[in-house]
């Protein structure tokens, strides 16, 4: 009796060393952890930049730089990569200046040397710029449709293209047989597998159809913000099997083509990357112009562009200050240019009626235009009741800024000495500056 009651009495500690056990294990479950720390939020994307906002040649070159230096577009010459950039930065420099067509261009052939997704942003924004909405969608579509496209801009284009889905005609042409080929407009013919969608402006659209050496065309009528199923089928004569027939040819089974509806883009096929645009559709082909460049120790690209020393012919007007601030006279002319020679004439008007013949040499033909000039200013006047002419001879510098091709400023500081006129209303000797401009052809 004393030996169970000693065990017992052993064994009553362990039983509450194993209650306790338990109690702060379940003590320890139910304590309440600290949430844990938030995690940083992602960092937003880097905005984009459109470079036609970007007035910093170097700041233009960097950001084309990063586009077309992306290892994920491969392209067989590294050479292509450089010459894609120069293309684009002549080809913003064109836009800036208001040349959309020359800047399309440029940017048609930069994407053909290298095809990034990218670059089609810049070709999908002129085309909106230009009128364009059609061949500005289907560019948008291609962009979301090419597997390089990364997300940042994703959201951005395809609002855009809901925006210009509401002004077009959506077009869903569902061929037969399968594998026949579909022009729209006059455009070049596309193999399709089963369906071709493409965008196309509200209107009237001819839509051909060939297959084998049958082909047949119908006329489709589209309006805006409709999508419009168009049922194409070609009619071909059954054959029988030949006894090894050749592995039907892979087509895709829906086709979103890329500037080829109608004949103001040349292509090397229809699903390629190589356009040409052309001034209108029967017009001619619009060359890119790459311009020279080269590069720094930074792989820096900086454009290189040659003196201009051809100075066109041109109507010329300008005003003719007194030096003694007591009036201007109007003057209005021609320009005739011989290499660094050009010859003036033109008509003056103030109180009294004139002429002006005269010529200048330009010292050099660039921006900057300083020159020499010499000439005969003469003017009709009324002395005594009669009508008399006044002769002289005018010598002057000046400078000229060449704005563009075709327009120029210029000012200089003259002298003049009239003959035979000690007697009447004017003066021989006078100092007389002018302002003018130059319209070029």
């Amino acid at each position: 009796m004393t030996g169970a009651v000693r065990r017992r009495a052993r064994g009553v500690p362990r039983v509450v060393l194993l209650a306790a056990l338990l109690a702060a294990r379940t003590a320890a479950a139910q304590t309440p952890q600290p949430p844990p720390a938030p995690s940083a939020p992602p960092a937003p994307p880097a905005p984009y930049i459109d470079v036609v906002d970007i007035k910093d040649e170097k700041l233009l070159a960097q950001v084309l730089a990063r586009i077309t230096r992306d290892p994920a577009v491969p392209v067989p010459d590294p050479a292509m990569r450089t010459t894609a950039q120069a293309l684009m930065i002549e080809g913003v420099k064109r836009l800036q200046a208001g040349s959309y067509e020359q800047a399309l261009a440029n940017f048609l052939e930069a994407y053909g040397k290298f095809p990034s997704p990218k670059i089609l942003l810049n070709i999908g924004s002129t085309l909106r710029d230009m009128g364009r909405l059609s061949d500005a969608a289907n560019t948008y579509q291609r962009y979301l449709d090419d597997p390089a496209t990364g997300s940042e801009r994703v959201s951005e284009v395809r609002e855009l293209l809901v925006k210009l889905d509401e002004q077009l005609t959506t077009l869903e042409v569902h061929v037969t047989p399968r594998g026949s080929a579909i022009s729209i407009d006059g455009g070049p013919f596309i193999s399709v597998g089963q369906r071709l969608v493409t965008r196309v402006r509200p209107g009237l659209h001819l839509v051909r159809i060939r297959k084998a050496e049958r082909s047949a065309e119908l006329t489709i009528n589209g309006f805006e913000g409709e999508t419009k199923r168009v049922d194409a089928r070609v009619e071909i004569e059954a054959t029988p099997p030949s006894p090894a027939p050749a592995p039907p040819e892979a087509l895709p089974e829906r086709v979103s083509p890329w500037l080829t509806n109608g004949t103001q883009y040349s292509a090397d096929s229809g699903t390629g990357r190589v356009r040409r645009t052309r001034s209108s559709f029967t017009g001619t082909e619009i060359v890119p112009l790459t311009p020279l460049f080269d590069m720094d120790t930074d792989s820096e690209i900086h454009l290189q562009y040659p003196e201009r020393t051809r100075i066109s012919s041109g109507a010329v007007g300008l005003l003719r200050i007194d030096g003694k601030l007591r009036g201007v006279a109007a003057g209005l002319g021609i320009a005739v240019a011989r290499g660094r020679f050009e010859g003036d004439l033109m008509i003056l008007r103030s109180a009294v009626t004139g002429a002006y013949l005269g010529a200048r040499v330009r010292i050099l033909s660039g921006f900057f235009r300083p020159y020499v000039a010499a000439g005969v200013p003469g003017f009709l006047y009324e002395d005594l009741d009669a009508t008399k002419v006044a002769f002289g001879v005018r010598l002057a510098g000046g400078l000229e800024l060449m704005i563009n091709e075709h327009l120029s400023v210029q000012g200089d500081l003259g002298y003049e000495h009239f003959f035979g006129v000690e007697e009447t209303m004017f003066e021989s000797d006078v100092f007389v500056p002018t302002l003018g401009v130059i319209g070029r052809l």
